[in-house]
């Protein structure tokens, strides 16, 4: 068997490359969205033509990705104050998924005070949000990808990818393969995202220390910072 600290290396970089991918397609959304705001016109019809975009997103990563598209900066538009033009995979299709974005309803989605959606307008760099509950996901445990798209030296839009915690747990699971040391995938706030034992659920905190002996970094070549460690649990 495999000294642990090897394992962990392995399995942090095989979690990072697969990150680094949704990222990577992430910057190709972006620059289409922002060829599209730059053309002529101020309608939300014009995001339409990202379906072919998003759909290549959505496939071309084997169930990692569920969701994918982008959400407008307020007033950009001159028919919909804000606009968050999203689609999932349903029943291997791509469908368009609404939202109720009137601020009069009960439902209102808000989408502006998301941290998926605020952090990148901060930080001017692409975040990895969660795991969080999804507001229409009844209660399923998502992790959002997202990056700002600018425009003109201005913050216009957010794009986004919802991963699935099924997919990333699989993917820590098999380079993790069988091991009698528990080990946990938590954020930098210590959320868990997956583990190897029963006392570690995803979305729960971990209680321990979250670096030292036993800890290794998730890399993610377009975050400032790893968002994710592996932690060996005593």
């Amino acid at each position: 068997m495999k000294p642990i600290d090897e394992v962990l290396q392995s399995t942090a970089l095989a979690l990072g490359r697969s990150l680094e991918r949704v990222f990577a397609d992430l910057a190709v959304l972006d620059k289409a969205t922002t060829d599209i705001l730059a053309a002529p016109g101020t309608s939300r019809t014009k995001l339409e033509s990202l379906r072919p975009v998003v759909e290549d997103i959505v496939l071309k990563h084997g169930g990692l990705v569920d969701s994918a598209g982008v959400s407008v900066a307020r007033g950009l538009f001159s028919d919909a104050d804000a606009w968050h033009q999203w689609w999932s995979l349903v029943g291997g299709r791509l469908v368009f998924i609404p939202h109720n974005l009137n601020p009069a309803s009960i439902n209102y989605y808000d989408y502006t005070e998301m941290t998926w959606y605020e952090r990148p307008l901060a930080s001017g760099r692409p975040e990895l949000i969660g795991p969080y509950i999804d507001f229409g996901g009844a209660d399923m445990k998502i992790v959002t990808a997202s990056r700002p798209v600018l425009h003109e030296q201005r913050t216009v839009a957010v794009a986004g990818a919802d991963l699935s915690m099924e997919s990333i747990e699989r993917t820590f699971l098999l380079n993790l393969g069988r091991r009698d040391e528990h080990v946990a995938l938590i954020t930098e706030t210590g959320k868990v995202v997956a583990s190897n034992s029963a006392r570690f659920a995803p979305g729960t905190r971990f209680e321990g220390p979250h670096g030292g002996p036993g800890s290794v970094p998730v890399p993610v070549a377009d975050l400032s910072t790893a968002p994710w460690r592996l932690i060996v649990a005593g």
